[in-house]
């Protein structure tokens, strides 16, 4: 399939691609909208927060918009394997489902086996979001149960059939959908709305999802996926409402040496302007989240605004 080229003014490159990159590995996604590849090129090219990929496959066409050898801020994980050394694919129309996402699954697989030919990538180095930071995407593929059944068709080189949706439940929409972020540690993930269900997996801060609906005290992560809602662990924010955390106000420290604070919400070297060693901090205006992994928004004894990253694993709260 061809790939068209529609790349990004290198002006927007220390914002969207910083890094130059030796593509080793692939990330595939789901848009969760109904953009075309055109429009989700064109929402890329002029956004300010950084957020990037290099191709969207729609059911008509894939569009190149980051060059393969620069990296792009797709899969959340920071500075990690994902951002730095793997190519983001994007299947549009995955919101409403239906024909349109159906074709574009299929050219979603021709690209990625283009992909994974041209720069020797094998099939174990070809991974979802949500392995690379737990993030709940590609969102309809999970929620399908088709997300071994698409990575099968990358390697089997033969006609692909698309099946029929599986007898998976849709997840169901109870009283509300939103994004719930963890801030405790080992939480467990159940099968089901209820303690007597197993556990799936632990949890961890500062990790974040989609939530697609609340029912009896008990949040829906898509599928049999379900997590208790209890402020000691997590903190739950409907669509619609703004992120006002509770730390508003309280001041943020610096657990290690030279750690990096950046003029804007970015993760990128180019908006690094100073460091700060352990024990020192900045007072906490409101935490947000820049490429699927959360920040501080800070500012210091004279009024200066500076961003942090709030990872507990190098800062702590007081």
């Amino acid at each position: 399939m061809e790939i068209k080229k529609m790349l990004v003014p290198e002006s927007r490159y220390s914002v969207l691609c910083p890094y130059r990159m030796t593509p080793t590995e692939i990330t595939f996604h789901n848009t969760y909208n109904d953009a075309s590849a055109l429009n989700e090129r064109n929402n890329v090219a002029n956004n300010s927060a950084g957020t990037s990929f290099h191709i969207a496959v729609d059911d008509k066409e894939a569009i190149q918009l980051i060059p393969f050898n620069r990296n792009a801020w797709h899969a959340g994980d920071g500075n990690g394997q994902g951002n730095r050394h793997s190519i983001g694919v994007e299947i549009c129309y995955s919101k409403s489902g239906g024909e349109r996402y159906r074709q574009a699954v299929l050219n979603a697989i021709l690209v990625i086996r283009q992909l994974m030919d041209m720069f020797n990538i094998p099939i174990s180095k070809v991974k979802t979001h949500q392995e690379r930071n737990g993030k709940y995407c590609p969102h309809r593929m999970i929620n399908e149960g088709r997300v071994q059944w698409f990575k099968k068709q990358l390697v089997s080189g033969e006609t692909i059939e698309i099946p029929e949706t599986p007898e998976i439940p849709q997840p169901p929409i109870t009283s509300g959908t939103g994004i719930v972020y963890i801030t405790g540690n080992n939480v467990n993930l159940r099968k089901g709305p209820g303690t007597q269900y197993d556990s799936i997996r632990k949890l961890n801060a500062p990790e974040n999802y989609k939530v697609w609906g609340r029912s009896g005290g008990w949040l829906n992560l898509g599928g049999n996926q379900w997590l208790y809602e209890n402020s000691e662990w997590l903190r739950f924010v409907p669509d619609g409402q703004p992120l006002q955390p509770p730390v508003a106000g309280r001041r943020v420290e610096s657990k290690v040496n030279g750690l990096n604070f950046r003029n804007r919400p970015s993760w990128s070297s180019v908006d690094v302007v100073g460091t700060v060693d352990a024990g020192y901090g900045f007072t906490i205006d409101e935490k947000i989240m820049v490429d699927g992994s959360p920040q501080y928004k800070v500012h210091n004894s004279r009024g200066q605004t500076f961003y942090i990253t709030a990872s507990e694993i190098y800062v702590r709260v007081k």
